[in-house]
């Protein structure tokens, strides 16, 4: 395969150096990243906020599954209960 399509000749190569932030810079990074934090808990409280809405709506439309009205259940007579 590698026959068939020879690696490039030339390779890109990036070089680059960390340089710790420091003083104001630091400062500066720390802030923003705060904000970034604050505005993505606010997104997602608005998110799960408008899901419960969503939700309270479908469960108002649907009702509740387990509630079982006892004047249209057939009980025996008898009293036996079948348990599943």
């Amino acid at each position: 395969m590698l026959q068939v399509d020879p690696p490039p000749k030339a390779v890109k190569v990036t070089m680059s150096k960390r340089i710790p932030l420091v003083g104001d810079e630091l400062k500066a990074y720390e802030e923003e990243q705060e904000q970034i934090k604050k505005e993505e808990a606010l997104k997602a409280s608005l998110s799960k906020e408008e899901e419960l809405k969503t939700s309270r709506v479908v469960d108002a439309n649907v009702g509740d599954p387990m509630v079982i009205d006892a004047a249209s259940s057939h009980v025996p007579s008898d009293g036996m209960y079948v348990c599943f």
